[in-house]
């Protein structure tokens, strides 16, 4: 085989296998965005439930009583007063742990929370942007965020992940892909 020959064919598996590479590649920023979100992860460290009396509808209730009380009269809400437990809301702090192993930075992520009960039936969904921007490859960042008005009972549990795939047509809910376009 001559010199010039073997340079050509050299040359013609050179571009092919750098196509072959560039079309593994994300092919568009939305793909890119899904390729660099899949090497971050989150889990939960912990949550805390607190509660707190409604203190409106506390107040209105106390008024209505006073009220009877000056007219000389045993309300029903006086009498239910003593008997009903205080209207409280409820909001949990969650402690989460979120990391990636990518040369590549988001600005944040989407973290999927979860909260279900003792069964393991979904009670309540929602999406949380935190902010990763300053999140260095392989270290560790807890965030804590806030869930309020949550209706938690004994048993209830809390799960978070970074979901991948995405399906395309759930993208619009994940604000990293609305930065990716």
């Amino acid at each position: 085989m001559s010199h010039p020959r073997r340079f050509a064919i050299v040359g013609v598996v050179v571009l092919l296998a750098g196509l072959a590479f560039a079309a593994c590649g994300p092919s568009s920023p939305a793909e890119k965005v899904a390729q660099t979100r899949s090497l971050y992860s989150a889990r939960l460290n912990g949550f805390v439930v607190e509660e707190e009396p409604i203190i409106e509808e506390a107040m209105v209730e106390a008024e209505a009583v006073a009220e009877g009380e000056e007219a000389g009269e045993v309300t029903e809400m006086e009498e239910q007063a003593d008997f009903e437990p205080v209207a409280v809301s409820q909001r949990v702090l969650l402690d989460v742990l979120i990391q990636h192993d990518s040369n590549e930075k988001l600005p944040g992520i989407t973290v999927d929370i979860s909260m279900a009960d003792a069964g393991g039936q979904e009670k309540n969904h929602w999406r949380i942007w935190f902010d990763t921007a300053d999140i260095e490859k392989a270290n560790v960042t807890q965030f804590t965020h806030i869930l309020e008005d949550v209706s938690y009972e004994e048993g209830d549990g809390f799960f978070v992940e970074v979901r991948h795939p995405v399906p395309e047509e759930e993208r619009g809910e994940y604000k990293e892909f609305a930065a990716g376009s």
